[in-house]
C-alpha cells in the first residue's frame, strides 16, 4: 500500500548584496511503498554500503542523509549507483544531503558512503 509524504525546506539569502532576503522554496510530493531508516556509527576509514532493502528500480524519491555535528569527525562523500571518486558528494560533519524525485524512471537503487574517521550518520530513503 502507498503511503503518501511531503518533504519542504526553504533556502533564504539576499539575491543581491545589500538586499533583503528572498525566499526560495522547495517541495517534493509522492507516494512510497518501502523505506530504509538507519542510524549508522562508522568507524576508521572504509567505505559502507546502505542497504537499500526493497527500495528497488526505479529507486528512492526521497533521500536525506544527515552527519552528525562532531567536530572531531571528517567530512563523509556519498557516492550514488557505484559513481565512483568522480561521482561523491561531500557531506560535512552537521550537513545534510536531500534528493527528492517524486517519479523516477533511472534513480538511485544504490548508496556507498565513503569516510576516513569515526562519525555517525543518518539514511533515511522512501521509494
Amino acid at each position: 500500500m502507498s503511503t503518501p509524504f511531503e518533504a519542504k525546506g526553504e533556502l533564504i539569502y539576499p539575491p543581491d548584496t545589500g538586499q533583503p532576503n528572498a525566499t526560495i522554496p522547495v517541495n517534493v510530493t509522492a507516494n512510497f511503498d518501502s523505506k530504509v531508516d538507519y542510524e549508522l556509527s562508522l568507524t576508521g576509514s572504509a567505505t559502507q554500503s546502505v542497504d537499500m532493502g526493497t527500495v528497488i528500480a526505479p529507486g528512492a524519491k526521497a533521500v536525506l542523509i544527515e552527519v552528525d555535528p562532531d567536530a572531531a569527525a571528517s567530512p563523509i562523500n556519498v557516492q550514488f549507483n557505484g559513481g565512483g571518486a568522480g561521482g561523491q558528494s561531500e557531506v560535512s560533519p552537521g550537513g545534510f544531503l536531500f534528493m527528492g524525485s517524486p517519479t523516477p524512471t533511472t534513480g538511485i537503487t544504490q548508496i556507498d558512503i565513503v569516510h576516513t574517521t569515526n562519525v555517525k550518520v543518518r539514511v533515511r530513503v522512501l521509494g
